[in-house]
């Protein structure tokens, strides 16, 4: 109520506004509407009733009914998000099968320290739970950001803003440009309604202390209405079920619309939001052991057992962390009617994003004697795998400690958008037979979009840690380390301003043939788009030295040119079934200027869909919906980071590796005079010792005054000692870790030691190149509504997902493969054999472009097989004392889940074999019951919604479910 409050007083003027015109308005707008002209770019909901639609714009950016068109168009209507509880555009899609809100295993999505997710390694969640909160899996493929009226939007809007959702199957380039494979999000907003004007104020309590409170007011300005506003607002404030985690944000968007004439259409539309979410970062730590902070070797963990704390709550990174963000937008659009049959817009959109973040990011390490770990930080922990017979997991308590690091990062975020669109419509032979008649439709379109994104972190020095000791289970906080002393500050570290430019020309036909029964659509896109990222990452020590970037530098990924097609053609078997058939085509241009590894800028990656299905619209709308069957085919994606792939080689123009002299490799930890620990290394004791004795294994000083023991595998007892100690890793299965043999040929940590010469010299450890690889996703997905009578309604979803791996990466040939030891054929369970035999790894060993990367014909993603919603609606009848009185009860299913193995990373058993995780399967229900009537002579309401009726909080995969939770809402139209 104090929500509620607080919005009544914004309410005041524009509902003493409403009152004052409404004596002569109704009467007067509703004439003046007889005389403007519906634009055909404005969706119709004159159809519209409960959740039900007929039309959409999203499919051919023109109002079209829904069952005509050749292609699948989901609509979420007003009524729908209120019945769920829905408080934003995420939650309002949670009835959407095929949609994944909530991921845990993204196949090409970066991670480890590339992560864009809240403590990074440590956070179970995968790519959606990135700070713009657009980004999700859409049958199977990331989608990054949605649509607001057609123009791109990074940012989850407060549903209080939303008059429908919809959502448009398989890739989209057609209309909305580049990316969005698995479909597009498209969310209208509530206009100016100046034939019913009115303010409608709502509060809501509920369990973690939530509180909202919001305003939705509309009326006409003038006393003719053609200049109309619609305001609504809202504030929220809300605990959660874990440590610390809070959020609450401030949103507000005014519209005003103006039809100067009967043929013009003006609309000015603005956003802004502000939310603050405390306690953002990790819970726990992976129990793995890890090089540094966010190794990708930490996925290969389990998460550590902490005695006398709940795993569901606890939220060991303490209150520190936080993420501030503002997010706005203003669109100016025009509609005009030019003649009887053309039709124009022109529209401009403005959007930002914005954010500071403080987060932690902290790694557990064995600590050796000797080590400048202070004593305090040192306590024995017990390592998990992922399953009880994980190979390479330290055995029994290990001194141990956590090296962490907090990480500040402000990101700003800006989408600049122009839409200008021609459309004619004719209709021929209108007074001919039926079967004559037809319809042409037009549409000719242009846009240019501009996006900048700027990031710029502070973070703990590279060179040192901050400590914490793993027997401490209190929370790390901001300043001081695990024994009170002061922590190391934060320097400068990464630096980028990416500017991605993309103008685009379209067409779009539409037609309708033999009585209205056969509608092709037609259509074809051509995108310029290039992009410019400056870099400037010192990454400095904590004497103030960079470790990284001396000096700031640009790169070009240069233009991409790319044309892409959509056609599909609708067949009304009968007034109420249609069949369809539909290819669409989209593109993702290389805005990063990433390099192949052949050290040429990547080709846009291609995604090509086609599909089949049938639209129903049974007696009299009373049976509603679509069924698909789909196959996109993606190729020429990038794959993961260029961090999880620095061991293929880059065949540039420029090879390290001189092929004329003999190969040599460090091999300081080979030597099994000092190396007893190493299995492998004491096998290989009698090669050691021959080579020695023949001079091929020896020991030198650089030229920067180290002296190491090296080996000349040219000479036949090198190569012989080297051959015994892969064969001695394959034996004793020890993929996980045997030493380093590549010291001083990382082209990553240059200089080159000059004493070193072998082919790993050319391996991506720079990580200037990405892999590029194809997948595939097929299945069929349905919407179904069933209204048996006007006050029941059914909502049935279901999808059935297949999604595999065609070709997890595409590798160069080397020219040089007389070197066998190079990093690309080495046995270690995350490099490129995955510690599986060369046979199984090339088809021809002495050819790397034969590679096969491990997750061919695998997921490799937890898109689940199978997921289903439902969702009733009853309301009692009004001819009954409970009237006013509706229940609500729906569910979401999904199938088993693919956890793991994770791209880049590939744990195994004792017997070699890789280790497979899925999550059980999962099934949630949630209620409603919602009770109208007049208070005072006005509209009001009563709804609680219950979320997780059965309060499963079990365990799927690393992440906890939410328990139950509840809502209420009073709701009040003044």
């Amino acid at each position: 109520m104090l929500c509620a409050s607080a919005l009544a007083g914004l309410s005041s003027v524009p509902h003493a506004l409403a009152q004052s015109v409404s004596s002569d308005t109704t009467k007067k707008s509703a004439d003046a509407d007889e005389t403007v002209e519906l634009s055909p770019f404005t969706v119709s909901t004159t159809k519209d009733k409960g959740y039900r639609a007929t039309n959409s714009i999203s499919g051919t950016r023109l109002n079209s009914e829904i069952k005509d068109l050749p292609m699948p168009i989901e609509v979420i209507t007003s009524d729908f998000i209120r019945d769920t509880g829905a408080n934003d555009l995420r939650q309002s899609l949670q009835y959407s099968s095929g949609i994944l809100l909530q991921t845990q295993n993204d196949y090409g999505a970066p991670a480890g320290s590339f992560s864009s997710s809240p403590g990074k390694v440590n956070n179970p969640e995968g790519l959606t739970a990135s700070p713009d909160q657009t980004h999700m899996k859409i049958r199977g493929f990331e989608s990054e950001s949605v649509l607001r009226d057609g123009f791109r939007r990074q940012n989850s809007t407060d549903s209080v803003n939303i008059e429908r959702i919809e959502i448009a199957r398989g890739p989209s380039s057609l209309l909305y440009g580049v990316g969005n494979f698995g479909g597009v999000v498209n969310y209208l907003v509530k206009m100016p309604d100046p034939k019913n004007p009115g303010t409608e104020l709502s509060a809501v309590y509920g369990s973690d202390n939530f509180m909202r409170g919001t305003l939705d007011t509309t009326a006409a300005i003038t006393k003719s209405g053609n200049l109309a506003y619609r305001l609504t607002a809202a504030v929220q404030s809300t605990d959660s079920y874990t440590d610390f985690n809070s959020e609450k944000h401030f949103f507000i968007s005014p519209v005003i619309t103006w039809n100067p004439f009967k043929s013009t259409q003006v609309l000015l539309d603005v956003e802004y939001g502000r939310q603050r979410q405390n306690g953002i970062s990790w819970q726990d730590l992976r129990a793995a052991v890890s090089s540094f902070v966010n190794d990708s070797a930490g996925y290969n963990g389990n998460f550590l057992t902490i005695p006398g704390k709940d795993p569901r709550t606890f939220r060991w990174s303490g209150p520190d962390t936080y993420r501030d963000s503002t997010a706005s937008n203003i669109e100016f659009k025009v509609t005009q009617n030019i003649g009887e049959n053309l039709h124009l817009l022109a529209g401009v959109n403005h959007g930002t994003f914005n954010f500071t973040q403080l987060d932690n990011m902290a790694a557990l390490q064995t600590v050796s004697s000797g080590s400048s770990v202070p004593a305090w930080a040192i306590a024995p922990i017990t390592y998990e795998g992922l399953s009880s017979g994980q190979s390479n997991v330290p055995a029994g308590p290990q001194p141990s400690t956590i090296a962490y690091q907090w990480s500040k990062e402000n990101q700003y975020n800006t989408h600049d958008q122009v839409r200008v669109e021609l459309n004619y419509d004719i209709k021929l032979f209108q007074d001919s037979s039926k079967w004559l008649k037809m319809e042409h439709s037009l549409l000719a379109g242009l846009s240019y979009t501009r996006e900048v994104m700027e990031d710029h972190t502070k973070q703990t020095p590279g060179d040192v840690s901050n400590y914490h000791s793993p027997s401490d289970y209190s929370y790390f906080r901001l300043g001081h380390q695990g024994n009170g002393s002061p922590e190391w500050g934060l320097v400068q570290w990464d630096n980028q301003k990416t500017t991605t430019n993309d103008p685009a020309l379209y067409a779009v036909y539409q037609g309708k043939f033999l009585d209205d029964r056969i509608t092709p659509v037609v259509g074809v896109r051509k995108d310029r788009s290039w992009n410019t990222v400056w870099t400037y990452n010192p990454e400095y020590n904590h004497d103030g030295t960079p470790r990284g970037d001396t000096s700031p530098y640009t790169t070009d990924s240069g233009a991409s040119k790319d044309t892409t097609y959509q056609y599909g053609v609708s067949i009304a078997v009968t007034k109420e079934i249609s069949l369809y058939g539909m290819h669409s085509e989209g593109v993702e241009p290389n805005y990063q200027g990433k390099l192949d590894f052949y050290g040429n800028p990547l080709q846009a990656a291609l995604a090509r869909d086609n599909e089949f299905g049938v639209k129903l619209d049974l007696l009299n709308g009373r049976i509603s919906g679509t069924i698909s069957r789909f196959t996109i085919t993606r190729t020429r994606a990038q794959v993961g980071s260029s961090s999880l792939v620095w061991y293929a080689p880059v065949v540039g123009k420029t090879l390290h590796f001189n092929p004329n002299k003999d190969i040599v490799y460090n091999v300081n930890d080979l030597n099994p005079n000092n190396n007893g620990w190493n299995q492998a290394v004491v096998d290989s004791t009698q090669q050691w010792n021959a080579g020695v004795a023949a001079g091929s294994i020896y020991q030198a000083t650089n030229s920067a005054g180290s002296t190491n023991w090296y080996v000349d595998a040219t000479k036949p007892s090198g190569a012989a000692f080297m051959d015994s100690i892969f064969a001695n890793v394959a034996k004793e299965k020890q993929y996980g870790w045997w030493g380093w043999i590549y010291n001083g040929a990382d082209p990553g940590s240059l200089p080159f030691d000059n004493l070193v010469n072998n082919a790993t010299m050319d391996d991506n450890g720079a990580q200037h190149s990405v892999a590029t690889g194809s997948d595939r996703s097929s299945g069929w997905d349905g919407q179904l509504l069933i209204t048996p009578v006007d006050n029941l309604q059914i909502l049935l979803s279901w999808s059935h997902i297949e999604k595999v791996v065609l070709n997890a990466q595409a590798w160069a040939k080397y020219p040089y493969p007389q070197d066998r030891w190079a990093i690309w054929y080495a046995p270690i369970s995350w490099s490129a054999t995955a510690g599986r035999p060369l046979s199984q790894v090339y088809s021809n060993p002495q050819d790397t472009s034969t590679y096969i990367a491990f997750g061919n014909g695998l997921p490799m993603d937890d898109t689940p097989r199978d997921q289903g919603t439902f969702w009733i609606n009853y309301k009692m009848p009004k001819s009954t004392s409970l009237k006013g009185l509706s229940f609500g009860f729906g569910g979401t299913y999904e199938s088993s889940r693919v956890i793991y193995p994770a791209y880049g990373q590939n744990a195994l058993d004792n017997n070699g074999n890789t280790i497979f995780l899925s999550t059980p399967s999962k099934t949630i229900y949630n209620a409603m019951v919602r009770y109208a009537f007049k208070l005072n002579g006005h509209d009001s309401s009563v709804q609680l919604n219950v979320d997780n009726v059965a309060d499963d909080h079990k365990l799927y995969g690393f992440i906890y479910n939410a328990p139950r939770s509840w809502r209420l809402e009073f709701d009040y139209k003044l």
